[in-house]
């Protein structure tokens, strides 16, 4: 029995670890601007507006803004 194995070269290796990490980086820096974006939505209004925006979205984009909105509010009441 013959096992074909996909080799790669440590300069194939080295490409790859650096393509995914800056993805990573990329991923972060974007999660860290919606961040940013959505520390403005504090009150229960806007928050409530926002929230209804996503009712029915079941996209990752939209559960990440709902945990984000949500750490805030916590948050926000932590320090009031």
């Amino acid at each position: 029995m013959t096992t074909h194995k996909s080799t790669r070269s440590p300069v194939q290796v080295l490409a790859e670890l650096r393509d995914e990490l800056r993805e990573r980086r990329a991923a972060r820096a974007e999660f860290r601007a919606l961040e940013r974006e959505l520390a403005h939505y504090t009150s229960p209004s806007d928050v409530d507006d926002l929230l209804a925006s996503l009712r029915g979205e079941d996209s990752d984009a939209a559960e990440q803004i709902r945990g984000i909105v949500s750490r805030n509010v916590r948050e926000h009441r932590m320090a009031s």
